[in-house]
């Protein structure tokens, strides 16, 4: 009889971490589906992001002329870029929202 505690026991102490996180994926599903829908809905409301490419396409038009010498990446919601106009270095801030 205490073999078959000992082994009923267990098997619910097994058991029990995965009823729980079933609980709690079962919880979730109703909602909106997580992070994933919300950013899109996001982007939804400020429009469509711009690709990089597409943002040095619209820098080097803007610099005249200027050798591009480099990207500074995304910060805080635009693309940077960096040009050299005859030792004259300048930066050209892009919008990432396309507007």
């Amino acid at each position: 009889m205490t073999r078959a505690l000992a082994i009923t026991l267990a098997f619910l102490v097994a058991a029990a971490p995965f009823s729980a996180a079933s609980a709690q994926d079962r919880g979730n599903r109703g909602d909106d589906r997580g992070p994933r829908q919300e950013q899109s809905r996001d982007q939804g409301r400020e429009g469509r992001q711009i690709s990089e490419a597409q943002a040095q396409s619209i820098a080097q038009s803007r610099a005249r002329g200027a050798r591009f010498v480099g990207s500074r990446g995304l910060q805080g919601g635009s693309y940077v870029f960096v040009f050299d106009d005859n030792g004259r270095i300048f930066q050209i801030s892009v919008s990432a929202s396309g507007n």
